[in-house]
């Protein structure tokens, strides 16, 4: 049986293992939420120092955060490799 993927625990293990030391405490998420309220967009950005380095949106604050710590994880794999 496998386990089920969670992008966010997967970040997080990334930042605290990393050769250069644990990088969470540079990691931050910004929140927003558009619509009405019977159909609510939410909106995630995941930053980096500051910087956008994640963009996910979905029907649940959750599903906005999953795609923007997937795309976080992409660009800190690439320009953090350990």
């Amino acid at each position: 049986m496998s386990c089920p993927v969670d992008p966010v625990r997967d970040l997080n293990n990334y930042l605290q293992g990393h050769s250069r030391g644990n990088l969470t405490t540079l990691l931050s998420w910004e929140t927003t939420q558009q619509g009405p309220p019977h159909q609510v967009m939410h909106y995630a950005t995941a930053k980096f120092q500051g910087q956008g380095i994640g963009y996910g949106n979905g029907l649940s604050k959750g599903m906005a955060k999953a795609m923007a710590t997937a795309e976080a994880l992409q660009y800190l794999r690439q320009m953090y490799p350990n």
